[in-house]
């Protein structure tokens, strides 16, 4: 059975809009997390940050009484309540859809009319480690969408969408399901529900030292190697930075 995890709340997510990826990184490693970081899933639409809870879909290899359950849906309710749908109608804004394709990043996972929904319920976007059909006509969209690559194969001979909202792996990371989905330019990280709200002012304060940190070392045209690994002379430049944004 799924154990409940925390429900990131929006004005949380809204605030991880402008933290950088490589920072929630570095922060999980410190506490042990080293396997946050999606390998093989990259962004179909440079330039979009994606932040928001993951809603989970594991798809299965394909074999015949498989694809029988599937196509007829595990209780005989029919194709349009089968896996895939359920995922897609369980979203609501501030979901992203995580599918776990086994790495497969050439088979399809879904296309343009099924990845239609997520724009219908006003999803925050998409993320998969199989490949989207036609990913050229999903970016059209205009979420944030990341994937292995874009295809024009067809899934069904390869995958089957099988359970949602369980954990799952995608791109060799851990997603349990609510856990916060973080991509940019960089790749995905994942970021435990449950320490969202810890790491965000340690994030933030990172962030904003290193910004305070390559003003003063540019203004003064000097190498900023005395100030890392951070420390007292740091923690002043920083200090003095926030003073004079007031």
């Amino acid at each position: 059975m799924v154990e409940p995890s925390t429900r990131v709340p929006d004005s949380l997510l809204e605030q991880y809009q402008s933290v950088s990826n490589a920072t929630v990184l570095g922060k999980l490693l410190q506490r042990g997390y080293d396997k946050t970081y999606m390998n093989g899933v990259r962004s179909l639409a440079p330039g979009r940050r994606l932040v928001g809870r993951a809603v989970t879909l594991r798809y299965l290899p394909s074999r015949p009484d498989l694809a029988k359950r599937v196509a007829t849906g595990a209780h005989g309710e029919g194709f349009n309540e089968t896996p895939r749908w359920q995922a897609l109608e369980a979203m609501g804004p501030g979901d992203v859809f995580v599918g776990d394709a086994m790495g497969l990043s050439t088979v399809s996972t879904g296309g343009d009319v099924v990845f239609s929904r997520i724009v219908t319920q006003a999803a925050a976007g998409l993320v998969t480690d199989g490949g989207v059909r036609d990913g050229h006509k999903v970016v059209r969209y205009g979420y944030p969408v990341f994937a292995g690559d874009s295809t024009p194969t067809v899934g069904e001979p390869n995958i089957l969408p099988y359970e949602v909202n369980a954990p799952v792996q995608c791109g060799g990371v851990l997603v349990w399901p609510g856990d916060v989905i973080l991509g940019d330019d960089t790749g995905v990280v994942v970021l435990p529900s449950q320490l969202a709200e810890e790491l965000l002012p340690e994030c933030v304060e990172h962030d904003e030292t290193e910004q305070a940190l390559l003003e003063y070392t540019q203004e003064r045209k000097i190498s900023p190697k005395s100030f890392y690994p951070f420390n007292d002379d740091t923690k002043k430049i920083y200090e003095e930075w926030k003073k004079r944004r007031g």
